[in-house]
């Protein structure tokens, strides 16, 4: 099911390709070199993925001796409605995916790369205390051969964790809000095990009541844990009847692309507290279908 788009893709390949058809290739865009041609195909790591509403797509293409070229799209349809000129060699491609100004997120490249490879890429987002839309992006390597079409087939990834606190039992009258550290300041989308931790506590914000009386502070997206950390801090700030109390919730480390909920009892609440990954109760990791959390044991 992940390849429905990828699917898709080739379709309007194949259509691209029947503008140019009978090899109708194009002169060279690079003077004398031998050129080839790529294509671009793109499906979901994620089949929930699939129908995620997508309007920036941008693709770059290093090779050797610093050659880069940048494409924009609206669309993964659009990216693989044609077909793209590039002179004969090795390249590698990086796309992201919903990762511009516009959607919260901030780019930046490094001055120095080796042969073929790409300007080491961060992402960070524009306002560390805001919780964007996902975002995806994609590394693959391609080699353009004269007069020749090759297909770069990128696996769109999230790039966002997501969690969901809910507190409950919580008095009539109480306010609750959240902070994590050890969460990633900037990842490295061309060496994604690569991030730099967050310089100071991130503010997750404040919780609002639900029907059933509990605090739930829902779907807040943020950077994953960064590199060198195998726990994630998650400290909550109650106010009630005129006094603050803190509680400081050790978890597991949050992944790229993973969904989390932490559940917990306000009577429960003490000054420390470590929560373990196979602690299913207070703390689910990525076991969602459509909204709804799953025992995996069931």
């Amino acid at each position: 099911m992940k390849r429905i788009l990828a699917i898709l893709t080739v379709v309007l390949l194949m259509t691209g390709c029947g503008e140019k058809s009978s090899h109708e290739f194009w002169d060279s865009e690079y003077g004398d070199q031998n050129v080839g041609y790529v294509a671009f195909e793109m499906y979901w790591d994620e089949y929930d993925d699939i129908l995620s509403p997508i309007d920036d797509v941008k693709i770059t293409v290093s090779g050797k001796d610093g050659f880069q070229k940048h494409y924009d799209f609206v669309s993964p349809e659009e990216a693989a409605g044609a077909l793209q000129q590039l002179p004969e060699g090795s390249y590698t491609l990086l796309v992201t995916v919903n990762m511009d100004e516009k959607h919260g997120y901030a780019l930046s490249e490094s001055q120095t790369a080796a042969d073929n490879a790409l300007l080491a890429t961060y992402v960070s987002l524009k306002d560390p205390t805001s919780s964007p839309q996902q975002a995806w992006f994609g590394l693959v390597t391609a080699t353009i051969s004269n007069g020749e079409i090759s297909i770069a087939r990128f696996q769109l990834k999230r790039l966002m964790s997501m969690i969901t606190i809910i507190i409950n039992g919580v008095p009539s009258g109480a306010s609750m809000s959240a902070t994590a550290s050890k969460v990633a300041q900037s990842v490295e989308l061309t060496a994604p095990q690569n991030s730099t931790a967050y310089h100071d506590e991130l503010a997750l914000g404040a919780f609002q009541k639900s029907a059933d009386g509990a605090l739930h502070l829902d779907n807040r997206t943020l950077l994953p844990t960064a590199s060198g950390y195998e726990r994630t801090i998650i400290t909550l700030t109650t106010a009630y009847d005129g006094t603050t109390q803190q509680s400081i919730i050790d978890v597991p480390l949050m992944e790229r692309g993973r969904y989390y909920v932490l559940n917990l009892d306000y009577n429960g609440l003490t000054p420390y507290i470590h929560i373990s990954g196979i602690d299913i109760n207070a703390w689910q990791q990525n076991w969602t279908v459509d909204g709804e959390i799953l025992n995996p044991d069931n």
